[in-house]
């Protein structure tokens, strides 16, 4: 286990890997980026290497030891993380990080480490803080304990207050080209892995469309995404009846074309209806639209076209 863990981002990971072994860095990091993207695996990893029990300590951690194992499995002492709550009272379902929480976190902070080196605080997503939390979170920031690590993530660092930004030093992650999460992962579980690729991506936007905080917004947004794959479905049944002159999309002919010649036309029927149903229950459900989005993305037949389309 080390710090390739995470696909890309190749000058962060030189920047940081050798700095954490040293245990030269600094108190505050912004992880930004995209969604599911390594953000968390690294944040992880950097804690595993600020309190590694074995020697020499290696970027990432040995992720053997005792210590390495306790962070993977959130149960080491040192290493705290913060997510955002759900407000019960509040119909839309809008989730914010409290100044109780980040209270909790000072206290801890304030102690020295019980079992490792650093004591290291994850906050994600850092954009989820609420205002009083922001503003306790920077007394902290003025002043960081000389033990303490923070490690703040989010997609959308321009909700952060400026001057809790300027008090971290910045981890932008950049997208990565599925070609390059392909080689990733043929080099790490052997050829068959390839085809992976796009599911992934898939429940990448999946899991950033459900977590949209606008549930009207959200709504469109899946209602859009449907329908052109209805209408991509649609198409590839036709076409594969021989009849050309009958698309929804004409634009996307080849397309249509290239899935109806990968998927039956039963299958692609059966499809459709099974759509309706997601679009259906994605649009008119708040509390599990994250479950219902993953469950339509893994059930969509493994083809390039659905694969750029999410």
């Amino acid at each position: 286990m080390d710090l390739r863990d995470v696909i890309g981002q190749r000058r962060l990971l030189a920047r940081l890997g050798e700095r954490a072994v040293r245990g030269d860095v600094a108190h505050g990091y912004e992880l930004s980026g995209p969604r599911s993207i390594g953000k968390h695996t690294l944040a992880l990893r950097l804690a595993q290497t600020l309190n590694c029990a074995t020697e020499p300590v290696v970027p990432g951690g040995c992720g053997v030891c005792i210590a390495c194992r306790k962070i993977e499995r959130g149960l080491h002492p040192d290493v705290r993380e913060i997510t955002r709550l759900v407000d019960q009272a509040k119909r839309d379902d809008r989730k914010n990080i409290t100044i109780e929480q980040i209270r909790e976190m000072q206290q801890d902070l304030a102690l020295r480490p019980l079992e490792g080196r650093r004591r290291v605080v994850i906050i994600d997503d850092a954009a989820d803080l609420s205002e009083h939390a922001e503003v306790a979170l920077l007394k902290t920031l003025e002043e960081p304990p000389p033990h303490a690590v923070l490690l703040l993530i989010t997609p959308t660092p321009s909700r952060l207050l400026e001057t809790i930004r300027s008090r971290l030093q910045p981890l932008p992650f950049r997208s990565v080209a599925r070609l390059e999460i392909e080689r990733a992962l043929v080099a790490r579980f052997g050829q068959g892995a390839s085809r992976f690729a796009a599911p992934a991506e898939r429940f990448a936007w999946a899991a950033a469309l459900a977590d949209e905080r606008d549930s009207q917004k959200r709504s469109e947004l899946i209602e859009t995404r449907l329908v052109n794959w209805s209408e991509l479905v649609r198409d590839a049944a036709v076409a594969g009846t021989g009849v050309v002159d009958r698309a929804m999309r004409p634009d996307r002919t080849e397309e249509s074309r290239r899935l109806a010649a990968k998927v039956t036309t039963r299958d692609l029927v059966e499809l459709a209806q099974r759509m309706e149903r997601w679009r259906r229950d994605v649009v008119e459900t708040t509390v599990s639209a994250r479950m219902l989005l993953e469950l339509f993305v893994l059930k969509l037949p493994y083809d390039e076209t659905f694969a750029e389309a999410a």
